[in-house]
């Protein structure tokens, strides 16, 4: 007898067409016996599908794939289904992916399905267009607001927020959605807060779990009202220079842009200028020549819009503003930065240069 796909806690149902389906979980040594259709996306690389995995090992809710059967014949024994024809994933191959790793430390992971009877490639290839072009993607701000209570650090950011002194009060998004009436979203409040933050440890990422997780681990080592005082601090120079409190359109102000903002925030982290111990300060003459940074030039416009050396380029601008004009009182920047191997020196001398040649360029 061949193997067969294997369904526990399973029960036969109906679909909205009336068609009839089978819902259950997919005992986990029949993961392997699951078919992958042509129309699949590739397999996402291992760093990229940790998130599933931790899922599985911490028994979270995962939520069920979408399976075809090409074929009608099941066998029911005690209490269990088993497939007697071909099974193919339709949607979910990441998450059969993440529970076979799971299932290969030693963990039974517990996969929910949803079973189609009698598809053909054309019926899955269909329902998988239907299934990954029709559904929303569930917005990081969702996740953010769903995080607070396990999270001092959002939780902050939430309350902050909705602090009638802040500078954005009632302008931060925390939904699926802005509204006209908000500036920013709450995943940007997250980078700025962290990026702010990040020579005490709060280093940079582009993964929203990770942000929370580091500003969590400053939060902790810096305290609630430190942490609070500096975030304030920022937006208030933010406001100082640019006048954000009286934004009605987001679209044309660039210094909103997280572009912007996040590398500005990375200017004050990197330098001793800005700090007495852990508080942030900004004086009076630099808040005065932020305020004269050419936000509306063309140039800098396109940087902030930009990633990866469009950002290097775009905080070494800002730096040379600042510095502009002066023999001495130059910023002075904190002594952060890792040994690096003798490779990494010379790489980051070559972008050093070409960094600063670029500069020297636009203020020809």
């Amino acid at each position: 007898m061949r193997d067969t796909v294997k369904f526990i806690h399973a029960a036969l149902d109906e679909d909205p067409k009336g068609g009839i389906i089978l819902r259950g979980v997919i005992s986990p040594e029949s993961l392997y016996l699951i078919k992958v259709g042509a129309y699949q996306r590739e397999v996402l690389p291992t760093t990229k599908a940790s998130t599933l995995v931790a899922a599985f090992d911490e028994d979270k809710s995962v939520p069920d794939v979408d399976l075809g059967m090409r074929g009608g014949s099941f066998i029911e024994k005690e209490g269990a289904f088993y497939m007697q024809d071909d099974v193919f994933v339709i949607d979910g191959l990441q998450r059969i992916t993440a529970a076979k790793k799971c299932l290969e430390s030693g963990k039974d992971p517990r996969l929910g399905a949803t079973v189609h009877f009698n598809t053909d490639e054309r019926f899955e290839r269909e329902r998988f267009k239907i299934l990954n072009t029709t559904n929303t993607k569930l917005s990081p701000n969702v996740l953010l607001r769903n995080m607070q209570k396990d999270y001092m650090g959002l939780d902050l950011l939430n309350v902050i927020s909705k602090d009638k002194s802040f500078v954005l009060y009632e302008k931060i998004s925390w939904n699926q959605r802005m509204t006209r009436e908000e500036l920013i979203t709450a995943l940007t409040l997250l980078r700025v807060s962290s990026v702010l933050h990040q020579r005490f440890g709060s280093a940079t990422t582009t993964r929203f779990q990770e942000l929370a997780d580091r500003l969590e681990k400053t939060y902790n080592k810096l305290g609630r009202s430190t942490i609070r005082d500096n975030i304030k601090t920022f937006w208030n120079v933010i406001d100082e220079c640019f006048n954000i409190r009286f934004v009605t359109f987001k679209d044309g102000a660039v210094y909103l842009r997280a572009g912007f903002l996040t590398t500005m925030a990375r200017v004050f982290s990197d330098h001793n200028d800005f700090w007495k111990d852990s508080k942030f300060f900004v004086p009076k003459p630099l808040i005065r020549k932020i305020a004269l940074f050419p936000i509306n030039d063309p140039e800098v416009i396109r940087l902030c819009g930009a990633g990866g050396a469009a950002r290097e380029l775009l905080y070494q601008l800002m730096i040379n503003h600042i510095n502009s004009g002066k023999r001495t009182g130059r910023l002075t920047a904190a002594k952060v930065k890792q040994a690096l191997t003798k490779t990494e020196k010379v790489e980051e001398e070559e972008e050093e240069t070409e960094v600063t040649e670029a500069v020297e360029r636009h203020y020809a």
